[in-house]
């Protein structure tokens, strides 16, 4: 729109050159007898909130006919009385004034674009509308503030961005990726992520491969009236992502590069050596045994500690390079960029490298006939990610003491080899232990490869007035490759057992679209039609394979079959199943008046996923919304620039993942029987159904209801959105037990209704002020999500987290009726046993002679007995928690003032639970290999002993007898935290200086990021802890740090 009012202003400008009224340079309108007063000379010059100069701008003085419109610089020049008002004003833009009170010689008056006459528009599924239009709930996302962010993939650009987005960094490593969910969460098996949309093509689930520079807008459609037009891949959300395409004119060329400086101050405060060894100390006097003399008392303060934190980060160099090319012809228009990322890691050993290129390429053949390319290529690679939490866990000293002699042992020893543990018997204190920065330095070949390719073709047929067709064939590709060689040194690792091994991964999938529909708009004076109608097929296919082995004759080499132990090797692999999907839609707007506004959409799908009888699903939506800003009583308050209120409905699908479980499956199979006769053992080969199948299996379905309110005040200086939703996923494709007498014990069929409901609330105040802009952002949404009905409770555990010597972490998370989706699940603690007396009054009651199920003492853990039977068993536990916050929110701010720019990001969560097992380890002296580990400092100097029974933390010891780091509520954490993302101060240099370096502009920049967390549970890591699997939200087992960042960058066009 700036382009179009920008040759207006051109077009202005030549016409009031080439009469010859106007024979000589521009003149004023017209000259007046004014009363005899001081006379000042203004010149000046009218630009955009960009700095852009508007050409053809009117500058009069008020009350006058004195006046003129601004060169093809946006410069005037005018002669004003002293005390006058002096008006500007252009078309698209809000009249501004400014009071003359002398001379002006270098006045800069910024326009701001009025949004009622520059008519925003926003994308949405297969067409674009005018954002006045809208029914459903739609957030717009301004690329340029978020790009301010210095974002290097586009989850770090939308945190706290949009009401009712969550966005959840899963880690802080170099490939770090972010989980996105909008509106919480609707399945138990599937996918929570929302659907991306990129230039018309929907590319999945994953936006990693996207460069946020290649970005010019993007929509986030929450509600189902919005994405229901997406069906079943709809259900989640949907992202619509619009990238840069040329334009006509000469080219443009822009180049952008940053540095950043990253830091970890992200680490845990354990024990150093000497706090550590009066742990091991008191372990013992709780009946440990001491089988390295170096933690002995004679030995305080001579042991030389490690810290393991400090030796295994490093300041890490970013580097982030930019370039692009665009422009083109009235037929062809281009828009070419290419993309470079290097962030090195702050563990030591990590990084991460990625390269993008990008083709957009439009041509017109005929008036009537458009084609177009897109091409998105990224290739992508990492090593070593890492866990602070069991860095900051690995014993703090290396020292040892053998044969009554004292060794103090440095991470590198004077010879240059690697120093080391002790190493004993299986009993060893240190079991396990390995020199951390050794293992990091000796495995540097663990290379993780992948490659995206995103390529579409679209055709657009201009039929008739208002009519047009177009389709777009997609081909989205996949692979990544996992190369890894984990070499043996048995002077730097703690177990002798331990051979290299070499493992080789891959995988591949793939996806072609074909996706074809019919727009027709029609209007008169009253009325308005908006009409879509469409079909879309696509195919998706994929294989995958495993294999390793250990034990190899040498380092180097690298081929599974040369392997010395032929038992080791283990290979898998396969065709993951096809998916298929055939589907037809369409869209109905009707707006009368622009007052009254109807949509109407459906989609039915059709998947691979289920029997015949239930292969399609129809999904529905229909919304409504009524502009009360344009009427006449509502305009006659001379309050709101815009009131408008929606309520919508819609039903969108969720197909799960690639399954045949609907489809009967028979397999071979033997049965062994005995011959009395022969005396001996026969075999006999058959077939037999695999699993139980639900014939009946069919989509599961998310219905939304929505209701909002839309308000702007002041010339939309100010402007508000409120919206409430009420999210229904019903028929979840779930596994549920059923009789063994059928020979099976669950199948996988429809039953289960989840809800999820909340308020969203966003507003923003932007103002100007002489040379300065001012601007906020803020936007917060509540959520409760709730099982309303899953029959059985479904309970998940995750591998990683297992039983450690009596830490009984079975079953994690349990999602039953009337509680949140995958809610903590263990025991209640009641406090810390202080005397055996007390223990003793509990056995007496219990029927078995034992109130626990553990070795208790004085020091211990008490646990709740909630069934009343007397006992702690596994009946005793309970929900404890939930990972989903009740109150997200996140504000921002700009500032500019001449050619100087400020903006700074904020976020976080309010009322959200994390189960801590970083907690439970770092409360606990017991490695997971057996041997002693690290713990935090704040649990030595208070943990419960004879001397402090006042003592928050039970006891310490080596084993976990009593089982006081089972999973229970003392170790849920609160969540809550407020976090300063992101601070920059940019600069950007006068046209006038960058010219004679033949540049048409320039900006440099300096910023912060990850700068301040403020939260409780720091202690134990950083609090925003996400993860793929909706079974573990909130679930905390340790994670790469998150680092602080300080940036210097600069961007240029020439």
């Amino acid at each position: 729109m700036r382009n179009v009012m920008k040759y207006l202003g051109i077009m202005s400008v030549s016409l009031a050159c080439a009469g010859p009224l106007f024979a000589t340079s521009v003149q004023p309108f017209a000259s007046v007898a004014v009363v005899q007063q001081s006379v000042a000379t203004v010149k000046g010059q009218v630009v955009d909130e960009k700095g852009e100069p508007i050409i053809g701008a009117n500058v009069i003085v008020e009350g006058t006919t004195n006046g003129m419109i601004t060169d093809l610089d946006g410069n005037f020049s005018l002669q004003c009385p002293v005390g006058s008002t002096l008006k500007a004003s252009y078309i698209g833009y809000l009249t501004r004034t400014v009071k003359v009170t002398g001379n002006m010689n270098a006045l800069k008056i910024i326009l701001k674009e009025d949004a009622e006459t520059l008519e925003e528009v926003v994308v949405v599924g297969y067409g674009t509308m005018k954002k006045s239009d809208l029914t459903g709930s739609v957030t717009s996302v301004n690329a340029e503030e978020m790009m301010k962010r210095n974002p290097v993939n586009l989850g770090q650009g939308l945190q706290g961005a949009a009401a009712g987005v969550s966005v959840i960094r899963s880690s802080g490593s170099p490939d770090g990726g972010f989980n996105i969910r909008i509106r919480g969460v609707a399945t138990v098996n599937g996918s929570s992520d929302p659907l991306y949309v990129v230039d018309g093509v929907q590319v999945g689930t994953s936006i990693d491969f996207l460069n946020p520079n290649d970005v010019e807008s993007i929509e986030i459609l929450k509600d189902a009236s919005a994405t229901a037009i997406y069906g079943t891949r709809g259900a989640n959300g949907v992202i619509m992502i619009t990238t840069k395409n040329g334009s006509k004119g000469k080219a443009q060329v822009n180049f952008s590069a940053n540095y950043s400086l990253q830091f970890n101050n992200n680490k845990i405060d354990v024990a150093d050596a000497d706090l550590f060894a009066k742990a091991v100390r008191e372990s013992c006097r709780n009946g440990s045994v001491m089988t390295n003399l170096a933690f002995g008392e004679e030995y305080i303060g001579k042991l030389n500690s490690i810290d393991w934190q400090d030796e295994m980060s490093r300041t890490a160099l970013q580097q982030n390079y930019n370039l692009s090319a665009s422009g083109g012809t009235e037929a062809t228009q281009a828009n070419l960029s290419v993309g470079y990322l290097n962030n090195e890691g702050v563990v030591i050993e990590s990084y991460f490298k990625r390269l993008t290129a990008r083709a957009n390429i439009t041509h017109k053949v005929k008036d009537f006939i458009h084609v177009g390319l897109n091409l998105n290529y990224t290739h992508a690679q990492h090593h070593f990610s890492g866990n602070m939490r069991s860095y900051a866990q690995a014993i703090p000293t290396m020292d040892y003491v053998e044969n009554g002699v004292f060794y103090s042992m440095p991470i590198v020893l004077p010879d240059g080899s690697w120093g080391h543990y002790k190493q004993e018997s299986d009993g060893d204190i240190n079991k396990g232990a390995d020199n951390l920065v050794a293992a990091a330095k000796t495995r540097t070949d663990q290379i993780s490869k992948w490659d995206r390719l995103v390529a579409s073709a679209f055709l657009q047929l201009d039929i008739a007035k208002g009519l047009t067709f177009k389709t777009i064939g997609s081909y989205n590709y996949f692979t990544k490759g996992y190369d890894g060689y984990t070499p043996y040194n048995p002077r730097t690792f703690g177990s002798k057992d331990r051979k290299d091994s070499y493992s080789i991964n891959q995988n591949q999938n793939s996806e072609i679209a074909l996706e074809s529909f019919v727009n027709y708009d029609w209007s008169n004076a009253h009325h308005r039609v908006s009409a879509m109608a469409g079909f879309s097929i696509s195919d998706t296919d994929g294989v995958w394979l495993n294999t390793s082995a250990s034990d190899f004759p040498a380092d180097n080499i690298r081929q599974i079959s040369l392997t010395n132990d032929p038992s080791s090797k283990n290979t898998n692999g396969g065709r993951d199943l096809k998916t298929r999907y055939q589907s037809y839609f369409g869209r109905l707007t009707y707006s009368l008046n622009d007052r009254y506004i109807l949509t109407a959409t459906v989609r039915r799908d059709g998947s691979s996923n289920f029997g015949s009888g239930n292969r399609y699903g129809t999904f529905p939506s229909a919304s409504l919304a009524w502009r009360l800003s344009e009427e006449n009583f509502i305009k006659n308050l001379n309050l709101f620039s815009n009131l408008k209120i929606r309520a919508g409905w819609g039903q969108t699908g969720n197909a799960g993942s690639g399954t045949s479980l609907s489809v009967p499956q028979l397999s071979s199979l033997d049965c062994m029987y005995y011959v009395m006769a022969g005396g001996g053992m026969m075999n006999a080969a058959g077939i037999a159904q695999q699993k139980e199948i639900d014939t009946n299996l069919k989509w599961e379905t998310n219905e939304q209801t929505n209701i909002g309110l839309d308000m702007a005040f002041m010339n939309n200086e100010l402007s508000f959105s409120v919206d409430y939703f009420i999210r229904d996923s019903k028929d979840l494709l779930i596994y549920r037990q059923i009789r063994p007498s059928t020979g099976f014990t669950s199948v996988y069929t429809n039953a289960g209704h989840i809800r999820n409901k909340g308020f969203e609330v966003s507003a923003a105040w932007n103002k100007s002020f002489g040379d300065w802009n001012v601007g906020v952002r803020v936007n917060g949404s509540t959520l409760k999500n709730e099982a309303v009905e899953v029959g059985d409770p479904i309970f998940y555990k995750n591998n990683s987290y297992g039983t450690q010597d009596g830490d009984d972490w079975d079953n994690h998370s349990i999602t039953q009726n009337g509680y949140a989706v995958g809610s903590y699940y263990g025991w209640k603690v009641a406090g810390i046993f202080q005397n055996q007396q007390e223990i003793d009054a509990l056995n007496a009651q219990s029927p078995t002679g034992k109130y626990q199920d553990g070795d208790t003492a004085p020091g211990d853990f008490k646990y709740i007995d909630l069934n009343g039977d007397g006992q702690i068993t596994d009946e005793d536990r309970t929900v404890i928690g939930n990972g989903f916050p009740t109150l997200s929110y996140g504000l921002n701010l700009t500032a500019s003032y001449k050619n100087f720019d400020f903006s700074m990001n904020m976020y976080g969560v309010a009322g959200m639970d994390v189960y801590s097992y970083s907690a439970a380890r770092l409360t606990s002296m017991y490695g997971p290999d057996g041997g002693y580990q690290n713990v935090l400092a704040e649990y030595v100097k208070n943990a419960w002993t004879l001397e402090n029974p006042n003592g928050k933390y039970p006891r310490i010891t080596k084993g976990d007898h009593n089982k006081n780091h089972r999973s229970s509520d003392a170790f849920i954490k609160k969540g809550d935290y407020l976090k300063i993302s992101n601070i920059q101060f940019g600069y950007t240099f006068p046209k006038n200086l960058v010219k004679h370096a033949k540049m048409e502009n320039a900006r440099m920049f300096v910023s912060a990021d990850n700068i301040l967390t403020l939260s409780s549970y720091n202690k134990w890591g950083d609090p925003e802890v996400g993860s793929d699997r909706v079974l573990l939200t909130g679930f905390d087992g340790g994670r790469y740090p998150f680092p602080l960042s300080v940036s210097f960058g600069v961007s240029v066009q020439f």
